[in-house]
């Protein structure tokens, strides 16, 4: 893993926490930038796979369509939600592997273009260890679009990333495809046409389409390169944080924005 903003010498991962409500989750990672910005906690590294989720940004939430947008979502199975970081709408899913990695920092601002850096290259990292090559870049017209996503032979992309600052914390969240692309594309296209947000199906890709790879072993490399050969810890959010969760919750939930 490359050279990295100041962490802790311990690592606290949440692996499989999820719990099938997509604004609550939503809600517990940010009650977690919360907590990390207050002292309370230290570094965390969420990652799991998630039920449907389509997770809305803020700049979509604007759009004419996002009323018409959270409804085909929901048509066609997937927990609509809107996204602590910013970028645009993305796709969860049971193939997808869902990341929040939070942790303290004395300057996030400035320091925000190197967390970015360091996620990407630890997903490529991660990738290079289970035999895959990968590269970092924007691809034309991908969804999400970003100069972090990650992108395999094609060049098709399998990961996206966000990232959200308070005054003493960030938090690097996004995720990694690692099958079925094509039911990425079923609801990604007919949500980005009601959000007029151009995109490229041919872009949309998943680690599967170059290799045959476990979730679990793409799930275990990516701790191994975040915690960069410090202490694992595997943990739960705690009571304080899931009650902040709770209260944090209707923030998240679309229903409050589209009829």
């Amino acid at each position: 893993m490359p050279t990295t903003p100041p962490t802790s010498r311990v690592l606290t991962v949440f692996r499989d926490h999820l719990t099938g409500d997509g604004p609550l989750d939503t809600a517990t990672s940010r009650a977690i930038l919360q907590r990390v910005t207050q002292g309370e906690v230290g570094e965390i590294l969420e990652v799991g796979t998630p039920h449907r989720v389509m997770a809305f940004g803020k700049h979509d939430t604007l759009a004419p369509g996002f009323g018409d947008a959270v409804g085909i979502a929901a048509s066609r199975g997937y927990d609509p939600t809107i996204r602590i970081a910013g970028g645009r709408a993305v796709v969860f899913a049971p193939s997808i592997i869902r990341f929040a990695w939070t942790l303290a920092t004395s300057d996030p601002a400035t320091t925000m273009r190197t967390r970015f850096s360091a996620l990407a290259e630890a997903v490529v990292g991660a990738l290079t260890t289970l035999g895959i090559a990968s590269a970092i870049g924007e691809i034309p017209n991908e969804y999400c679009a970003g100069e972090y996503s990650v992108h395999v032979h094609g060049p098709r992309k399998i990961m996206g990333v966000g990232q959200r600052l308070t005054r003493s914390a960030a938090q690097v969240g996004g995720m990694i495809v690692v099958s079925d692309p094509d039911d990425i594309n079923d609801v990604l296209v007919p949500v980005y046409a009601a959000l007029d947000i151009p995109i490229d199906p041919s872009a949309t890709g998943s680690i599967a389409d170059v290799a045959p790879v476990r979730v679990d072993a793409v799930v275990d490399a990516l701790i191994v390169e975040i915690a960069a050969g410090r202490e694992v810890i595997l943990g739960a959010p705690d009571m304080p944080t899931r009650t902040m969760a709770a209260d944090l919750r209707s923030d998240h939930d679309p229903s409050r924005l589209a009829p």
